[in-house]
């Protein structure tokens, strides 16, 4: 074959390869992301907490937050293959989540593989396991259409909130008891913020048909949850199971929910409310991790 065959005989292959890969692109459309911002804040808190709580950043924390992402991002196209049985709904849409679950798929493996073989982290085996407890259980609960109800949400917190055991016991090499308790911790924290947002909305939408915010059912199930909080937490310091720091981290939340509960206006800004939960949610983890790493819990 002569230079000049070659190179067409290359340029061939390249444009069709080209060619391939552009239809696949196409084929599998833009890539399917999670909506549910909150979820997200629940992750990365935990993680955050997890990691800050151990105090140390290493390679395997870097993969294990890499694999923690890609599992985040399948939600999406997971939720949409569960809500749809087999034959019902848009095909194309089924198949371009279960392409892009498969994609998500890979990259969470070809992560939190290196922590399984290279690494000798058999540890995260038992995390493995809760965490597919709680995908069967949320699976069921999306299925049934109950994923968005009080239950199905506290499920999903309680699921999420187990990235920062996980990320704990990477960082320091071990599963430690310092990592139920702060599953615990991240659990009462973030069920807050549920009860708080689900009060907030509730107030908006009784507002709109013209009922009374106070008669809204949600408020007694934050102000309840919150007395309950507000007892809980003590007591973990009283038997020395969490530093007493700990009550100045949880402090936001109920200040939050005490100022939400002295609104008189139920006009609701969702961004912003967005975007001061992410606030407190930060003060919340910082205020953890200080706790923590500056005061040792006793017991």
């Amino acid at each position: 074959m002569s230079s000049l065959g070659k190179s067409e005989f290359f340029s061939t292959l390249l444009e069709q390869a080209g060619g391939r890969n552009e239809g696949l692109l196409v084929e599998i459309g833009r890539p399917i992301v999670p909506k549910e911002h909150g979820a997200w804040a629940v992750i990365y808190g935990a993680f955050l907490a997890g990691v800050g709580v151990a105090g140390q950043v290493t390679l395997p924390v870097i993969l294990f937050l890499a694999g923690v992402t890609a599992a985040g991002f399948a939600n999406g196209p997971f939720a949409i293959l569960i809500r749809s049985a087999p034959g019902q709904g848009d095909p194309e849409r089924r198949r371009r989540a279960l392409a892009w679950l498969l994609l998500y798929g890979a990259a969470a493996i070809l992560t939190f593989g290196p922590l399984l073989i290279a690494f000798q982290m058999t540890f995260l085996l038992p995390f493995g396991m809760g965490a597919v407890f709680f995908l069967l259980l949320r699976a069921f609960l999306v299925r049934e259409h109950d994923d968005r109800t009080l239950p199905g949400e506290l499920v999903g917190t309680a699921g999420l909130s187990m990235v920062g055991p996980a990320a704990h016991a990477v960082a320091v090499g071990a599963v430690r008891p310092v990592g139920a308790v702060l599953w615990l911790l991240l659990f009462l924290f973030f069920a807050s913020g549920v009860f708080y947002v689900r009060m907030r909305i509730r107030a908006m939408l009784a507002h709109r048909r013209g009922g009374a915010a106070p008669s809204n059912p949600a408020v007694w199930s934050c102000v309840g949850y919150h007395v309950v909080l507000f007892v809980v937490i003590p007591s973990l310091v009283m038997v020395n199971l969490i530093p007493w720091p700990v009550l100045l981290a949880f402090a936001p939340a109920l200040w939050r929910a005490a100022a939400g509960l002295r609104r008189e206006d139920a006009r609701l800004d969702v961004r912003r409310l967005g975007w001061s939960e992410v606030a407190v949610a930060t003060a919340f983890v910082f205020l953890l991790i200080a706790a923590f790493r500056f005061v040792p819990p006793a017991g």
